[in-house]
């Protein structure tokens, strides 16, 4: 610490305290991740407030079986509670049915003891929050008692040590969960799901499931409504259905019935208005980016709590360190800094401050952070909203808290809005004036990227989590002769373009690529052993393409690979006459596009003039949706389906600027 706070401020902030008091409920929105399925680094934590890891199983004495991936485990516990995320073992589970450890452990009041005592261990062993018991089908009579028996020495144990109890229950007709196992638990989680076969997860099925436990007297307060992120009869995520073709604004495809967006988003006004929170089985069944359910629950949560999302600050450009979108521990004050204002003060370890931000480009970023320290040793971290670290500085002693210095470090960033947190990993104290991000690696000019995972067909490929920068899915389980097309690729002139892939092989392999469905070959590509399925590199090919639009087809003639995406860019191209380096970046560094996602109309904030500059939206397979010129400081994009476009203007004298948006479904 710098010096002590005055009395004066801290009788403030005592009072500030005491008033939050009755603002401190917070709608819950709780993920489970199950041991065998997801990676912990693709979890959007910033959209989470609880993560129950699935599934810790019980013996028949007591004990408990070793837990399945417990690195897993550990991980996601650094990175949920670096973002301010409760951690709990969910404890049974389906498990095929088998209840039978729990029935035992009820009825004998040594393996109750015995099993409370493990339970106790085990979450202070792995730091967990809590313990959520998913023995979830006890039956009637004597089990019902001893559930409830269970229940009733679980909660004394958990709450003396100041961790969570809560329990997974059916939707409906679960007369075998006693009413007094609600004092025991801190909430409930309804599966209001899985109630038949086809429709099993319907907005009504939620309404009666809450209705059902709110009845029989549980409190809206301890009321979580469970919301399914996968599709029955087939028991195909989320993700998957809508890699066939499915919609996300629907419920229902071929016969399969999931919940779609806008279905989400109704139940979770429901659970704003009936309950306390949202439950969700489970985050690895997903889909990423504008389609993501979580982020349309976050919506909601958002919206209803009256937030409103704080401006994304542009990259490249530079961010005052006191313009947070949120923060936890730091304070403001007047900074001698050239260029006066105010930085951050009384950075020590676990403090935090967030930034929305808008990244123009996907690539490599020189950040400078601008500091502080009469202490020296500290080390500040900036982290991705999935708590992965991008790149750290370590900050020594400057001479003073007002001597500053600039430390560099090279992050790689994706394109889009998104959430950028500057952690202090360790500190004695120390200030931070401001960020400053350059492109370190521009993406080539003139070039189209299409992720791996937008097929409009393919044959044997599965989709999966990827830890690629940038984050998202890739695809994977690749034979040989498996294949993937992507319609309306455009080459918009006849000549040479490089074509590069982003591949991953434990040993090699080999793709060729083609257009029009083999009527025109590309050639092959050799994969170089990369060490493991998630170690990345880039492979690439030149060719000669005739002007026109074509299905772009990538073709295993080896299997043993993943793909995570491919770019098209036109050789030799280059910066219009007249645009040098030193002009180029005036607009790109000034212009901000918003809001992002947009509804209909998406708007342009700049201090250079944009009227009458030429216009092109595309969309993720590179083909042109919208064009034209600008005639007013916005553009009308309510004509577009929902999904990622990227937006390229032109203004004269300018190099094109490119900036990413994501329009929603309305």
């Amino acid at each position: 610490m710098k010096t002590n706070l005055p009395l004066q401020r801290i009788l403030l902030l005592l009072l500030l305290l005491v008033a939050a008091v009755p603002g401190l409920a917070q709608f819950r929105v709780i993920g489970y991740v199950p041991s065998w399925a997801g990676d912990v680094n693709s979890v959007q934590y910033t959209k989470l407030t609880h993560i129950n890891y699935a599934f810790l199983l019980p013996t028949a004495t007591g004990g408990l079986q070793p837990i399945e991936n417990p690195a897993k485990l550990q991980s996601l516990v650094s990175l949920a509670h670096a973002n301010g995320v409760k951690v709990l073992i969910s404890v049974g589970g389906w498990n095929d049915g088998n209840d039978s450890g729990f029935e035992s452990i009820g009825a004998n009041a040594t393996y109750r003891n015995t099993f409370v005592t493990n339970l106790v261990n085990f979450a202070n062993q792995y730091n967990l929050d809590g313990v959520d018991i998913d023995w979830e089908y006890p039956d009637a009579g004597a089990s019902a008692n001893n559930h409830a028996l269970l229940m009733q020495q679980l909660s004394t144990e958990m709450h003396n040590r100041g961790k969570l109890l809560t329990a997974a229950v059916v939707g409906t007709n679960g007369a075998s969960i006693l009413n007094s196992v609600f004092t025991s638990v801190d909430f409930l989680n309804l599966m209001a799901y899985d109630f038949n076969n086809f429709d099993h997860s319907t907005y009504d099925y939620a309404v009666q499931s809450i209705n059902y436990w709110k009845g029989r007297g549980l409190p809206a307060n301890k009321t979580v409504l469970g919301v399914p992120f996968y599709g029955r009869p087939t028991w195909e995520s989320y993700a998957q259905l809508l890699a066939r073709g499915a919609s996300p604004n629907a419920d229902v495809f071929n016969g399969v019935g999931y919940n779609g967006i806008p279905t989400i988003k109704s139940k979770t006004n429901l659970a704003f208005d009936q309950g306390s929170g949202i439950m969700i089985w489970e985050l690895s069944q997903d889909a990423t980016g504008a389609n993501s359910l979580l982020t349309a629950i976050n919506q909601v949560v958002v919206q209803r709590n009256g937030v409103t999302p704080p401006p994304a600050q542009a990259i490249p450009g530079r961010i005052e360190a006191e313009r947070s979108s949120a923060q936890s521990g730091t304070q403001t004050e007047t900074t001698t800094d050239t260029g006066g204002g105010l930085n951050v003060a009384w950075y020590e370890t676990g403090d935090w401050l967030d930034y929305s931000v808008n990244v123009a480009s996907a690539g490599s970023y020189t950040v400078g952070f601008r500091v502080s320290s009469a202490y020296g040793g500290a080390t500040l971290q900036l982290r991705n909203s999935g708590g992965a670290v991008l790149g750290s500085v370590n900050v020594g002693n400057t001479g003073g808290w007002q001597n500053w210095q600039t430390i560099n470090a090279t992050v790689t960033l994706p394109a889009g809005r998104q959430t950028l947190r500057l952690y202090a990993a360790a500190s004695t104290g120390c200030n931070v004036n401001w960020l400053n991000f350059a492109s370190a690696t521009p993406p080539p000019p003139s070039s189209t990227t299409i992720q791996a995972e937008a097929f409009t067909s393919m044959q044997g490929v599965q989709v999966e989590a990827t830890t690629d920068a940038g984050g998202g899915q890739n695809v994977g389980y690749i034979d040989a002769t498996d294949w993937l097309a992507y319609a309306n690729v455009n080459f918009p002139t006849s000549g040479t373009y490089t074509i590069e892939y982003r591949v991953a092989s434990p040993s090699g392999s080999t793709l060729s690529s083609d257009l029009n469905a083999g009527s025109i070959q590309l050639g092959n590509v050799a994969i170089p052993a990369t060490g493991g399925w998630q170690t990345w590199t880039t492979v690439s090919q030149t060719v000669n393409v005739n002007a026109g639009t074509y299905s772009f087809g990538v073709y295993a003639q080896a299997g043993g690979w993943n793909f995570n995406w491919l770019r098209i860019t036109k050789a030799g191209a280059a910066r219009s006459a007249g645009t040098t380096l030193a002009t180029a970046p005036k607009l790109d560094h000034l212009l901000e596009v918003y809001p992002n996602p947009a509804g209909r109309t998406l708007h342009f904030r700049t201090e250079a003039g944009l009227l009458g500059s030429p216009y092109q939206v595309v969309d993720v397979t590179g083909r042109t949706v919208l064009n034209g010129q600008l005639s007013a400081p916005d553009l009308d994009v309510s004509s577009l389906k929902a999904g990622v476009y990227t937006l390229r203007l032109s203004p004269e004298g300018q190099a094109t600027v490119t900036r990413r948006f994501v329009k929603e479904a309305e």
